[in-house]
C-alpha cells in the first residue's frame, strides 16, 4: 500500500524531500505489517489429534465390510460347493447363508445398545 503525497502547493524542496522520506518509511512499514501478519496466522488446518491412526481404522472397517458383505452378498456361488462338500441338500446349506446375514444384520441392533 503506497500514498501519494502532493507537494506541488508548496515548491519548498525540503519539502519534497522529507515527503519523500515519509513515503518510503510508509512503505517500507506497510511491508513489514503485511510480513507479520502473514507469519502470525499458524497452520491453515489444525493438527492431527490422533498422530494419523484414524485412516487406519478407515481401512481396517472397509476390509472387513469387504470381506463379510463380500461373502455373504456371493454366498450363492459357494453353495454347491458347500452341497457337495456337506452332502446336503440347497436348502440346508441355503439357510447357513441365511442364518450368516440374520446374525450379522441382528448383531447391530445389539451393538446400538452397548455403544
Amino acid at each position: 500500500m503506497s500514498k501519494v503525497y502532493d507537494t506541488s502547493a508548496t515548491g519548498d524542496e525540503n519539502a519534497n524531500a522529507s515527503n519523500n522520506n515519509a513515503l518510503e518509511k510508509t512503505e517500507e512499514t506497510d511491508n513489514e505489517d503485511t510480513d507479520d501478519e502473514l507469519e502470525d496466522e499458524g497452520p491453515i488446518v489444525p493438527p492431527v489429534p490422533d498422530g494419523g491412526w484414524g485412516w487406519m481404522c478407515v481401512l481396517g472397517s472397509f476390509m472387513i465390510h469387504v470381506v463379510a458383505d463380500g461373502i455373504a452378498h456371493s454366498f450363492g456361488v459357494l453353495v454347491p460347493d458347500f452341497v457337495e462338500y456337506f452332502q446336503s441338500s440347497k436348502s440346508v446349506v441355503g439357510g447357513l447363508g441365511s442364518l450368516m446375514i440374520g446374525v450379522t444384520w441382528g448383531s447391530g441392533n445389539i451393538d446400538l445398545f452397548m455403544s
